[in-house]
């Protein structure tokens, strides 16, 4: 089956300045893909050239088989795009606002009703009086009226409060669930561990990683960290351990190990022979946001130079 978001060495260049520099991806049909990236990686300018809402200086990009440069209307029709700031009306009420949108895309009006009652949304209530966390359930609905198939949500909890922020990831999973495509941006490692079933790293224009979450993590190298708890814990087995570099976290030991069958292999021999008790032991692969951190740390503290004047990255 054919991906239906596809990217083919798609470039943004702002005069001299490149802000989305060649990039290929696909996203699979009723997936959530995880876009991460420092500030003004070229998230968001990669969101809005697939949307239609800026040019593509080179590359092609298509959206369930519909040619974004060519097919803008088509392509309008698959998505409903969600960004920080809401275009909802503060005046109108969610219900007026819903139903502008729906006269918009020409889209049944009984959608108004159905999307308000399934997410539980205060239809007569102005916009603008609505907490942050259901204007953000207000604008997602919004883009959903003309039922389509792709969602792209950027950043879609950046300043929610906690409560707030789990709604609106609740209603992410839903809709992934009821066969929405999420294309979503983010900053917060939290969704990423939990949220895309694919992730891809952008960097200063470029993507450095794809994969799954598990995949990412064996990127970075480092070894699967065990972490124990043992007692007592006498000299004899922190000298058996420093071939580990053991690293004291809290009431417990972190070693970092290349090979864990081996590695256990031998914990369960010095055990035998020094009779330690064994009160904890678990093992980590690193968290996505070390992924993050390790893939992106070598430009993390240089800002990008831009000539253009204020482009949206």
């Amino acid at each position: 089956m054919r991906a239906i978001i596809e990217a083919v060495n798609l470039t943004k260049r702002y005069g001299d300045f490149t802000a989305v520099d060649g990039i290929s991806f696909e996203v699979k049909r009723g997936e959530i893909f995880g876009f991460l990236g420092p500030n003004g990686a070229g998230k968001t300018t990669t969101v809005r050239m697939l949307s239609t809402l800026t040019p593509i200086t080179e590359g092609e990009a298509y959206i369930d088989g519909h040619d974004v440069r060519r097919e803008k209307l088509a392509v309008k029709r698959s998505i409903g795009v969600v960004q920080d700031v809401s275009n909802l009306y503060d005046e109108l009420t969610v219900e007026e606002n819903l139903r502008f949108l729906a006269r918009l895309y020409d889209a049944p009006m009984e959608n108004v009703s159905r999307l308000i009652k399934d997410f539980n949304l205060p239809a007569r209530k102005k916009f603008g009086k609505l907490s942050s966390g259901y204007k953000r359930r207000a604008a997602i609905v919004a883009a959903l009226i003309h039922e389509p198939p792709v969602i792209f949500l950027d950043e879609p909890t950046v300043a929610l409060d906690v409560q707030s922020a789990k709604m609106v990831r609740a209603m992410v999973r839903l809709l992934n669930k009821e066969g929405k495509t999420i294309f979503l941006t983010t900053h917060n490692m939290a969704e990423a561990e939990t949220l895309p079933h694919r992730i891809a790293i952008i960097n200063r224009g470029k993507i450095v990683a794809i994969g799954g979450r598990n995949e990412l993590r064996k990127l970075v190298g480092g070894g699967v960290r065990v972490r124990l708890r043992l007692e007592p814990l006498g000299n004899k087995l922190l000298r058996l351990l420093e071939h580990y570099s053991p690293k004291p976290d809290g009431d417990s030991i972190v070693v970092t190990v290349d090979d864990t069958d081996r590695f256990l292999d031998e914990f369960w021999q010095w055990k035998e022979e020094l009779g330690f008790r064994v009160l904890h032991l678990s093992t980590e692969l690193p968290s996505i946001e070390e992924v993050f951190l390790q893939l992106t740390e070598s430009n993390e503290d240089r800002e990008r130079p831009c000539t253009c004047g204020g482009c949206p990255l």
